[in-house]
């Protein structure tokens, strides 16, 4: 009797391993917003506008409005949600210093290609409460890219957290919502 318990423990191992890799690991990638760097895109709503570098077969497109910038991913760009979402606040890729934002793309690995799911990228905001800084997570799939949540970087600690939380769970799994909510702690930004 002793002796089917312990091979019954041993299966379950190997199967519980083998689950195990077959698991989806979610993971990051940085690309850096070289506005120098894109193409220019003609005919754009927004002006000017740039097509830049991103994951394979996800460019960047990022267009300059009157409140700030749009910033959208993936096949057809200009044409997704993303690319006429931009904060209420007047809002830029870079800072005062000249650093220039990344888009952290959430990613899962298909076919041995990164397929992803959702970005992160940080906004510097101006309004007549001064600057601050906010981190835009944005759903992405094959067909459509549109922002779903903002998070005060400098009200919410470790901010990159709950917005890389968000990325994985309200981005991976759900949809495009009517309207971005904001998530975290408020108030040391414009939005």
């Amino acid at each position: 009797m002793a002796f089917r318990p312990a091979c019954l423990t041993i299966s379950i191992i190997v199967l519980w391993y083998g689950g195990a890799h077959a698991v989806q690991q979610v993971k990051s990638l940085y690309t850096a917003i070289d506005l120098a760097a894109c193409r220019t895109v003609a005919g754009a709503r927004h002006k000017p506008a740039r097509l830049c570098e991103g994951l394979p077969g996800y460019p960047v497109y990022v267009a300059e409005g009157k409140r700030g910038v749009y910033l959208s991913v993936g096949p057809n760009a200009a044409e997704r949600r993303a690319a006429q979402q931009t904060l209420k606040a007047f809002n830029t890729l870079s800072d005062r210093s000249g650093n220039r934002s990344t888009v952290e793309w959430r990613f899962v690995v298909r076919n041995e290609k990164p397929v992803p799911y959702a970005t992160i990228v940080r906004y510097f905001t101006q309004g007549t409460g001064g600057a601050g800084e906010v981190l835009v997570v944005a759903r992405v799939t094959e067909r459509e890219t549109c922002h779903i949540a903002y998070v005060d970087a400098l009200a919410t600690p470790d901010a990159i957290v709950l917005a890389r939380k968000i990325a994985d769970t309200k981005a991976r799994s759900g949809t495009c919502p009517a309207e971005p909510s904001v998530q975290g702690l408020t108030g040391r930004s414009p939005m």
